[in-house]
């Protein structure tokens, strides 16, 4: 049975735009595909993302580059569907998987180039070994949420001579299966619209670290964090619009959202379609384990997250809390996971001399996908501004030039570090003096022990002289 995924285009002449633009680099282009499953047999594409070139540090490195380059493009009259880099596209896979909101994901590659890879079997098993591994990224367990639905993966091929496009899907579980023809539909923005999801969380937990757990990195330390907070997210209530709906409930029904009467663009039906709704997110108690542990330090996570997550205009309430759910664990992750990289040596561990320190990861700002209402994210370290974004969101998702206007920074406030420090030094103070009250009451609680049984002693001994005289007498 042959089961043909239709693939939407949210925005014919924004993708019409970038297929031309993309075609007319003659050299061999490769990138990423986001979007969002539907079904099993549907899925909606939004954007191409063209995986940038790698950095070049210094003009010897470029001179290297441009005599390889020379040789590439000799090579490429023998095979020029193979002039990519793997490790390229799945390390941009893994700085796109940041970026992304909950409910959109990778959804497979696209090649620009001037012959079929899907007439060469050796191309087939190469793209089907880099979606497997970009999948394997995606499936990160620890903030992993909504599975895919399917094992199938895409595969847009673009022709740069003909710009005409083929797509198909493989199957990423079974090394020996052909790949699918899929049919690839375009459809104007207003015909499937989107629901924005948005809520604001405020993350406040903390964990006990072993002395193991302690000696280790603060990656791993914060991985363990999010894997503790991760289970009580994914066992979390998600209230839509002040209600309680059942699983199976609609979020929304696309079909009554109906405009005026009167003729507009695609662009203002777009947005006009798009509906927002606030979520109110429950979220239970961290697991405590029964059994006592001694713990040498603890991790303390503290403040408040703006989440940003979209479904297609049909989908339930279960599949909207999925969504939901991944964007608290991705953007979480994606923030310490950027922590992480910036710090350099011994920054990595814990000090052992410092009592407390405080690590103020990056914060979350947003920008939408050209001729989009769906909005893509960003994070700022401390001391950054919007205008650092626009770089990097134009070159990490390939959007062309952003206005200083375009990056939305309101969503989170930079934390206010003196009230953070402030708040860890009364939890340390209030710590040392617990522990000194504790040191404190235990020699007296010990002496009046001793004391005790002294009175008991010589109770004794005098009970006992006195029947002593007793039977004596008798």
């Amino acid at each position: 049975m042959l089961i043909v995924r239709k693939l939407k285009e949210k925005n014919t002449s924004t993708i019409n735009r970038q297929r031309r633009h993309l075609a007319s680099k003659k050299a061999t282009v490769v990138g990423l595909l986001f979007g969002q499953e539907i079904s099993a047999q549907k899925s909606c594409v939004i954007h191409l993302a063209r995986t940038p070139d790698p950095a070049i540090e210094d003009e010897e490195e470029e001179s290297e580059s441009s005599l390889e380059i020379q040789n590439k493009n000799v090579r490429k009259v023998n095979s020029p569907t193979e002039d990519f880099d793997d490790s390229l596209v799945l390390d941009h896979a893994r700085q796109v998987m940041r970026s992304l909101p909950g409910g959109i994901t990778i959804l497979g590659v696209f090649i620009v180039s001037n012959t079929d890879p899907f007439q060469n079997p050796a191309m087939n098993n190469r793209i089907r070994k880099l979606l497997t591994s970009i999948d394997v990224i995606i499936g990160k367990s620890s903030i992993t949420v909504r599975q895919q639905l399917t094992c199938e993966r895409i595969a847009l091929h673009i022709s740069n001579t003909t710009i005409k496009y083929t797509c198909k899907t493989l199957e990423i579980d079974s090394p020996l299966a052909s790949p699918k023809p899929a049919d690839w539909k375009f459809v104007n923005a207003a015909g499937s619209p989107w629901i924005e999801l948005h809520c604001t969380t405020n993350v406040e937990f903390f964990i006990g670290l072993s002395d193991s757990e302690s000696s280790g990195t603060l990656r791993q330390q914060l991985e363990t964090g999010i894997d503790l907070y991760g289970k009580a997210v994914k066992q979390c209530i998600c209230l839509f619009g002040g209600k309680f709906s059942t699983d199976l409930e609609l979020v929304d029904d696309a079909s009554t959202v109906m405009g005026t009467g009167k003729k507009k663009s695609k662009q203002q039906n777009s947005e006009e379609r798009m509906k927002t709704i606030n979520v109110q997110i429950l979220i239970p108690e961290l697991e405590v384990k029964q059994e006592k542990q001694e713990c040498s330090s603890e991790l303390r996570f503290g403040g408040q997250m703006c989440i940003k997550a979209y479904i297609h205009g049909k989908a339930t309430v279960r599949e909207a809390s999925q969504v939901i759910r991944e964007d608290i664990l991705r953007s979480l992750w994606a923030r310490c996971d950027m922590h992480c990289d910036s710090l350099i040596g011994e920054e990595q561990r814990g000090q052992p001399d410092v009592k407390a320190v405080l690590h103020e990861p990056p914060r979350r700002v947003l920008a939408p996908l050209p001729f989009s209402p769906i909005s893509v994210s960003d994070y700022l370290f401390p001391g950054e501004g919007p205008a650092d974004s626009l770089t990097s969101l134009a070159d990490l998702l390939d959007l062309g030039t952003l206005l200083d206007g375009d990056v939305q920074d309101y969503w989170e406030a930079a934390a206010e570090v003196n009230d953070a420090e402030l708040q860890i030094q009364s939890d340390s103070t209030l710590l040392e003096t617990t522990i000194s009250k504790q040191n404190s009451v235990a020699p007296s609680s010990n002496s009046r022990a001793i004391l005790l049984s002294g009175l008991i002693a010589l109770l004794a001994i005098v009970l006992s002289y006195l029947t002593l005289q007793i039977f004596r007498t008798n």
